[in-house]
């Protein structure tokens, strides 16, 4: 029984790395002089400590507009998208890199799916 659990954890695994093998991009629009990204990705993996599959699509769009890059996104439990909850709310960024230090002040918020709102997150994060 084990060896047909291994090797359905292997085709699935080699299964999965086929698929994340494809090149996809997100897309640039112009609009009104600035520029609209739209774009997502699909995560999937096997967890060994649980033996539980998860598969997420995480579409999100953004902008940046006066040099501060606005994001919204979402996430979608793509096996369980019978069950009805489907849409679990949406996740907002705002973020402004100051000059070439390395530095990037940072605002998040997130939404329920009926739009109520949580605790914002402020910040300063460091990159080097």
């Amino acid at each position: 029984m084990k060896l047909i659990g291994a090797m359905a954890v292997g085709a699935t695994a080699l299964a999965l790395t086929a698929c994340g093998a494809t090149d996809v991009e997100a897309a640039d629009f112009n609009v009104a002089g600035q520029t609209v990204s739209v774009g997502g990705k699909v995560d999937a993996n096997y967890d060994t400590g649980t033996e539980l599959y998860a598969m997420e699509f995480v579409p999100k769009a953004g902008v940046n507009a006066w040099g501060v890059d606005f994001g919204v996104e979402t996430t979608f439990d793509m096996l369980q998208l019978n069950d009805g909850d489907v849409f679990q709310g949406l996740d907002y960024t705002a973020g402004y890199t100051i000059g070439n230090t390395g530095l990037r002040a940072y605002g998040e918020i997130s939404s329920d799916a009926d739009f109520e709102f949580g605790d914002a997150t402020v910040g300063v994060s460091f990159s080097f």
